[in-house]
């Protein structure tokens, strides 16, 4: 198998290395790698909803990613 860009952004993903990507490209990791390109909250490790930088992630100055519900259990002021 020939590797092409998909490979070349699960590699990085494993590696702990994320860049915005579009849908169709999103679609395109997880077709091959199932999950890749999912965001995990780092309080309750469940998926964010998001996927990285490029999406919005919810993060703080010290921490992150976080999902909806952990990002409005913290206090507002880390959330600023």
């Amino acid at each position: 198998m020939t590797r092409d860009w998909i490979d070349d952004e699960y590699e990085r993903r494993q590696r702990g290395v994320t860049r915005g990507l579009l849908q169709s490209q999103h679609g395109a990791v997880n077709a091959r790698y199932p999950g890749c390109t999912l965001e995990y909250c780092c309080e309750c490790g469940l998926p964010t909803g998001r996927t990285g930088a490029g999406d919005d992630s919810l993060v703080t100055e010290d921490g992150g990613p976080y999902c909806e519900e952990c990002w409005m259990d913290l206090p507002e002021e880390v959330r600023a």
